[in-house]
């Protein structure tokens, strides 16, 4: 998933295992969670994927009869023409090609800015530049919510993987868990990114969120 494919049919069924594991294996309801305690309504999902997790987001402000406003940020065109198509646009979504690791916005420009399964792509001497970038355009918090490596998470990973015909997912699960950090390692990625006050809560599922919380 790091490289463009030549199968964008397979890309986008892949894409669909991953919204399906946010959506029932804990990985949108925790953000959903967060963003309500941080009362967001201008939000930037960086390595936004299918844009499953922001159009969560738009779907739960209205119910709560809250406008909130998602741009989804990839750096994979690829990646974002099947997001446009999996939720529809909108209004309500953006999108916009760009690196993570060097966000094209000014300072505290979004309220939150959130980032869910990207951070075990960048390896440790990276991902502090993608920390310091999410806390620098967040106004209150950024919130990652990411795999929390452990050897029962990396067996679970792979059971599920075998449950799709998905070649991309039967590779990519498990070694996302291997490629994932622990609870102890991102607390000390984010304070070498600079957060003032970083906090991790381990949730179900063997994932974790990440927020610079007083």
């Amino acid at each position: 998933m790091d490289e463009p494919v030549d199968d964008l049919d397979e890309l986008a069924q892949n894409l669909r295992d991953v919204a399906f594991a946010n959506a029932r294996l804990g990985g949108t309801a925790p953000v959903v969670r967060a963003l309500r305690r941080l009362n967001a309504r201008r939000v930037l999902d960086v390595g936004s994927g299918a844009g499953d997790v922001a159009l969560a987001l738009v779907r739960d402000g209205a119910r709560r009869g809250v406008d909130v406003h998602v741009t989804c940020l990839d750096r994979s065109e690829q990646m974002l023409d099947i997001a446009r198509r999996a939720t529809g646009g909108g209004p309500a979504l953006e999108f916009v090609r760009a690196d993570g690791a060097s966000l094209p916005y000014p300072d505290s420009a979004f309220d939150v800015v959130i980032c869910t399964l990207a951070l075990h792509h960048f390896e440790p001497e990276a991902a502090p530049v993608l920390l310091h970038e999410l806390r620098r355009v967040a106004r209150s918090s950024p919130v990652v919510c990411d795999l929390r490596r452990s050897p029962v998470a990396y067996a679970a990973a792979w059971l599920w993987s075998r449950t799709s015909r998905n070649r991309l997912t039967r590779h990519d699960a498990p070694l996302s868990v291997r490629r994932a950090y622990t609870a102890r390692e991102v607390l000390a990625l984010a304070r070498v990114a600079g957060w003032r006050s970083p906090r991790v809560r381990n949730e179900p599922f063997f994932r974790l969120t990440l927020t610079d919380e007083p």
